[in-house]
Formats: C-alpha cells, structure tokens, sequence
C-alpha cells in the first residue's frame, strides 16, 4: 500500500471511530443507557443505587392506573428504603393536549420538584377534565401547593418548556419505548410496567 492510500485509510478508519463515538448510545457493562436525568422530577436521594425512570403521559389512562396503583408500593418498597430513586420523564403520546399537560407538570416542577409530586396523583384522578387547557392549567394550580400563578404562566408561554418535554419524548424514542407507562431501571427497559417486573429488576440490580 502506498503511503497516501494508507494516510486515506487511517483517515477513514479515524472517521468511523468518531462516528461510531458520536452516533452510538452510552452503555454500560450490562447494556444498559446511561440517561441523564438530573434535570427531572425526583422522589428519593440523587445518590441511590437505582434509578427507576417511569416515561407518563398525564392524560394515558393505563398510567393513571399505574399512578394510583403501582407507584405507591414501588415508592414504599424502594424509595422509602433508600435502595432507590424514582424520576418522572414526560412521554406524551395522546396528541398535542397531552403535550401541553407535560408542559404544565414541567411548569410546576420548575418551581417545586415537591410540588410537582404533590400535584400528580390528583391530576391523574381528574384525568377527564384535562382535555380542557385552561381546565388543566387551573388544576395544577390548585394541587400544586405554593406554586405562583405568573411565572407559571410565563414558563407555559415559553419555548423552554415546550422543549423540555421534547427532550424527554427524545429519550422515549431513543430507548424504543412504544407507549406508556414505560418504566425503565438504571437505564434498562422493562418489559412491562408492573409491580412484579420492576421489583425483580430492582433486586437484580441491587445484587
């Protein structure tokens, strides 16, 4: 090989390499995502072993289910044990109504992240009035305790919000989540978003 051919080779090989660095999701040893969830709502300490990131849609009535049902147990078994963090990651994928709920719950969440927790089991038991925008913005206002009405306003106004809950709906994709709720353990989709699966593996992954 001549030594321009194999400086042109170097160079592509150089270039697939950073392709590869660039275009490939961050996995750990056991193939797992690693997600950047600093920035969402959170119940437990930042530093727990297990991250359980649950993907809702705030007018999906299976995760209303799961809301009223499922979390609560997942919240006294690991959450309130230390073992593990529980963070919410907006996947609306009932429309634009249900992206603009996202963006009142991420409103709230920009003032309170206790708020926000606060504010989400009601808002999922009034689920039926959320088709309304002004109905649903006047409901979080209500179960959200402290929230002020005028920067939330100013933040629903915003483009920032709006491209908050986008992002989240990027990691959705980006994880080839197909509906919600999806429940995802240290970056490991599960396979069904139950009580059993998600005890089996947070206990996996406690070991």
């Amino acid at each position: 090989m001549t030594p321009q051919k194999l400086t042109i080779a170097t160079v592509v090989i150089a270039l697939i390499a950073i392709a590869a660095i660039v275009l490939v999701p961050r996995f750990g040893a056991s193939g797992a995502a690693e997600l950047d969830l600093r920035q969402n709502p959170r119940l437990g300490a930042a530093d727990a072993p297990v991250v359980i990131a649950v993907f809702e849609d705030f007018r999906c009535p299976a995760c209303g289910q799961f809301e009223l049902a499922v979390l609560p147990e997942v919240k006294r078994e690991f959450v309130d044990t230390g073992q593990a963090s529980l963070v919410f990651v907006h996947f609306p994928v009932l429309g634009p109504a249900s992206e603009h709920v996202a963006r009142i719950g991420e409103c709230v969440f920009q003032q309170s992240n206790d708020a926000f927790w606060e504010m989400k089991p009601p808002l999922y038991r009034a689920q039926g009035e959320l088709d309304n925008a002004r109905r649903a913005e006047e409901l979080a206002l209500m179960y959200a305790p402290g929230i002020e009405p005028e920067p939330f306003r100013a933040c629903l106004a915003s483009d920032e919000s709006l491209q908050r809950v986008r992002a989240d709906r990027a990691v959705a994709t980006g994880l080839n989540l197909r509906g919600t709720p999806s429940v995802v353990v240290n970056g490991s989709p599960l396979p069904s978003a139950t009580l059993a699966e998600i005890r089996r593996a947070v206990e996996a992954a406690l070991r």
